[in-house]
């Protein structure tokens, strides 16, 4: 908690709750409509986590934004979190007492801005190079993308990414701000994740997102 609090910096007003006082937060979120709740990445690797960010899903506001808080390889970031659970999820599998850190949740008020760069739906389906294996392409920006990956990708880890582009690959290396362990209904084990681009030349990946995402980016809190 120290950690994080000293870390990251947001905006506004900022309540923070353990992930032993987790009831205490839902509250919060209820009572004040907060515009930004940014829960810890590996919280929701548990059970407890999967509970807790669902009953903040439906208790949120229109227009509040959920953040996932992981370390980088510099500091603390976040990242949004804009998927929904599906029905074929498999469950996750809990991360050890060791390596689970204590949650914080930060219902914050007043406006912010909470994605610093515009993020596009892909037009087509594509499959990026990561470890050695094969990602397909959600979304992307100029700052990071959202994948789901057959490699195993954990919160903090560093990759490596090829992005197909006309005849060549773009390549990139990224960090893993948050994943979720998923089962498709064929039985595939994946890793949906957000990743953010740490060598990325803005310009280039730019250009990128114009030939390759969707005329209109996705909402903006």
């Amino acid at each position: 908690m120290a950690a994080i609090r000293s870390g990251l910096r947001l905006t506004g007003r900022v309540a923070q709750f353990t992930n032993f006082n987790l009831s205490s937060a839902l509250e919060a979120i209820k009572s004040d409509e907060p515009t930004v709740v940014a829960i810890d990445a590996l919280l929701i690797q548990t059970q407890q986590g999967l509970g807790f960010i669902k009953r903040v899903e439906g208790l949120a506001k229109a227009g509040c934004a959920i953040r996932l808080i992981a370390r980088g390889t510099k500091a603390w970031t976040t990242t949004e979190h804009d998927t929904q659970p599906r029905a074929d999820q498999a469950p996750v599998e809990p991360a050890s007492a060791t390596a689970l850190r204590s949650a914080i949740v930060a219902a914050v008020k007043g406006g912010t801005n909470t994605r610093r760069a515009p993020r596009f739906p892909m037009l087509d389906a594509l499959n990026a190079g990561v470890e050695g294996g094969e990602a397909s392409l959600v979304n992307i920006s100029v700052l990071g993308a959202q994948v789901v990956s057959l490699p195993v990708l954990r919160p903090g880890q560093t990759v490596k990414i090829a992005l197909p582009d006309k005849d060549e690959m773009l390549r990139l290396t990224a960090h893993v701000a948050w994943s979720m362990f998923q089962q498709t209904k064929q039985g595939t084990t994946v890793y949906r994740a957000g990743v953010a681009f740490t060598d990325a030349a803005q310009e280039t990946l730019d250009d990128y997102c114009r030939r390759y995402g969707a005329e209109n980016p996705l909402p903006s809190f």
